[in-house]
């Protein structure tokens, strides 16, 4: 009994302390915790690739999802510095080979930044889509090529065949892309959409234009058989891009950030006119 009862006051007294030290551990831990979250913010998006098979009475429908993040250094006109970017890129294809391309900007500068609204979003029906690494985010549909700056989002020029591409120098890529005439220009006589451009933007836009109606629509019709080309060209003395046609080629020289018109060499018939890029008034 003597070793009993100092047992039983021990208990009790370790009791009584636990009871008035315990709020206290509490109180000091969860302190600590939001002591230890201070100066900490996170922001997460998520992503990834999904495949969906669907039975709908028989009929397989199918459904592929493809969700990628970049960052990416960009050059931004008036600031000192490029300017960095996270980049989510998301294209949803369904059965029939037809989808929607997706391509949502942040700036990286706090966690703060990506919880807030994108600064742009580029959305095109596409059958694929791509990152280039040339400042541009590319979209495919029916074999048309679109270019999308990632600078800004703002829609470039379209592309039905392969790009000419060329370097003045070091770092100063440049490209040409031809376009077959929409309606808009078709109905006038165009023939093709040429662009002149850097990484990134547009320097220059002309339609190929037929003073015949007619013989725009042959031209046209034949645009695929051909394709920009680049070179030296000793008699115009520099570098010149040529779009090769039945009716002759057509010859302008290039310059960094501009093609020269004054020096053009245009078939009889045919004519070059300067048109404003997309998104300028």
């Amino acid at each position: 009994m003597r070793s009993t009862w100092p047992f039983i006051a021990g208990m009790i007294i370790a009791g009584l302390v636990t009871l008035f030290t315990l709020p206290i551990l509490v109180a000091t831990g969860v302190a600590m915790m939001v002591i230890g979250s201070m100066g900490h913010d996170d922001a997460v998006l998520q992503g990834g690739s999904s495949f969906a098979l669907r039975d709908d009475h028989g009929r397989y429908t199918s459904r592929l999802t493809n969700t990628t993040y970049n960052i990416l250094s960009v050059p931004m006109v008036g600031e000192p510095r490029p300017r960095r970017l996270l980049v989510r890129q998301r294209i949803v294809v369904g059965e029939d080979g037809e989808g929607l391309a997706r391509l949502d900007a942040w700036p990286m500068g706090s966690p703060a930044e990506l919880r807030k609204a994108p600064l742009y979003t580029v959305r095109a029906l596409a059958s694929s889509a791509v990152l280039g690494d040339d400042l541009m985010f590319w979209t495919e549909r029916g074999g048309r090529r679109t270019a999308y700056s990632v600078i800004d989002g703002n829609r470039l020029f379209d592309a039905d065949l392969p790009l000419a591409q060329f370097v003045f120098e070091p770092e100063a890529k440049r490209m040409a892309a031809l376009s077959v005439a929409d309606e808009e220009y078709a109905s006038h006589g165009g023939v093709a959409v040429i662009t002149y451009a850097a990484p990134g933007r547009v320097l220059r836009r002309l339609v190929l234009v037929a003073d015949d109606p007619l013989r725009g629509n042959t031209l046209r019709a034949t645009l695929s058989a051909t394709r920009l080309v680049s070179f030296t060209d000793d008699v115009l003395g520099g570098r010149v891009i040529e779009l090769p046609l039945a009716a002759g080629s057509v010859r302008v020289p290039v310059g960094l950030n501009d093609l020269d018109l004054t020096r053009a060499v245009v078939p009889p018939g045919l004519r070059l006119v300067p048109i404003r890029p997309w998104g300028t008034p």
